[in-house]
């Protein structure tokens, strides 16, 4: 098993972020960062970073007033 670093999930967590900012392809989005970035196993990458993204989105929709029970 490989080692992905903490500074490509992060990346990785603020390309999905502004993804769904825009609507698109987050998996999309992700296989073509782990390509530029000669990452192989894109699916861990992806794994670990749309946990993370999620944690975050619901925390910005918390401090956006969004009601809890319409958030993840």
């Amino acid at each position: 098993m490989s080692y992905i670093s903490d500074a490509v999930i992060s990346n990785a967590v603020d390309l999905i972020i502004n993804t769904r900012d825009f609507c698109g392809n987050e998996k999309q989005a992700v296989k073509d960062f782990c390509a530029e970035e000669k990452i192989a196993d894109w699916r861990k990458v992806y794994g670990i970073a749309n946990f993370r993204a999620n944690a975050l989105w619901n925390q910005y929709q918390k401090d956006a007033g969004v009601n809890p029970k319409y958030t993840f």
